[in-house]
């Protein structure tokens, strides 16, 4: 595995991919709002509210779907932390409007999107990792903020309006997905994936996989993996398991990469931060 595999997990671009699927769901929804009110603020916090509910609810679902959790309540939560914490975010700003002069309007829609995505993945962290890292988290908030603002810059160019919101929101929801998925996984010390059968690689829609933190444990079936001080420790049921074509019997470290075998599934252990 190169480098760059190793430090970007596919899981990030799974996480980003369905991040921009949602926005687009949430897009298609905003057809619905005129029809209720005819407020300009109004109308830009129920989008951000529909936007929001549209990518959390895509992204945590997914996320629980690669990880053999509960979909269905994965998703409502998703749903209404990422509806919620966008439209907080948003709110503070929203009272600017196209009659504003073009710099106070851009920088409005900015400020506006930027503290969306921030506040959206600040409430879904929530759901990822009851004790999260605060590095961790500030990271995740930070790119958050960054993709939102330059949707922001993008919703305000000249031209096909239409078109314009359509890609800063695709944007947007794609630049949740990477903020969440992104440091939640290449900040692991391993991430663990389980191998499709007769060894196909795993295309977005089936990539199982799980991060696997310094002082944790993961449960593989009846195995086990733990993490400590940056190596990974596997404890077999009594029966043992296969790791890397050999049977083991006993606790052991892994010290590289390595494929191990339980019962009918299979897994590849990457290691993203080897012990040297």
């Amino acid at each position: 595995m190169t480098n760059t595999a190793r430090m970007l997990p596919r899981g990030v671009l799974t996480s980003t991919v369905f991040g921009t699927a949602g926005a687009a769901c949430g897009w298609l929804l905003l057809g619905v709002w005129p029809r209720l009110t005819t407020s300009y603020t109004r109308l830009d916090q129920l989008a951000a509210l529909t936007v929001g509910a549209a990518v959390g609810a895509a992204i945590l679902g997914a996320r629980e779907f690669r990880q053999r959790g509960d979909v269905t309540f994965s998703a409502i939560a998703g749903s209404l932390l990422g509806g919620v914490g966008a439209l907080a975010g948003a709110s503070p700003f929203l009272f600017i409007h196209a009659a504003a002069s073009p710099r106070v309007f851009l920088l409005e829609r900015t400020a506006a999107w930027a503290l969306a995505a921030a506040a959206s993945v600040l409430c879904l962290n929530v759901c990822l990792d009851p004790r999260p890292a605060r590095g961790r988290l500030r990271e995740s908030v930070l790119l958050a903020a960054v993709g939102g603002a330059i949707s922001g810059v993008i919703y305000t160019l000249p031209g096909a309006s239409d078109v314009w919101q359509a890609v800063a929101l695709l944007w947007w929801g794609g630049s949740v997905g990477f903020a969440l998925g992104g440091p939640e996984l290449w900040h692991a010390a391993a991430v663990v994936e389980a191998l499709p059968h007769r060894g196909r690689e795993a295309s977005l829609l089936s990539l199982r996989e799980w991060p696997l933190y310094d002082q944790r444990t993961l449960v593989l079936g009846e195995a086990k993996l733990a993490c400590r001080d940056g190596r990974i420790a596997l404890y077999p049921p009594a029966g043992g398991v296969i790791a890397d074509g050999r049977h083991i019997r006993e606790a052991r470290w892994l010290t590289a990469s390595a494929t191990v075998a339980v019962g009918r599934s299979r897994y590849r252990i990457n290691l993203l931060r080897p012990r040297v």
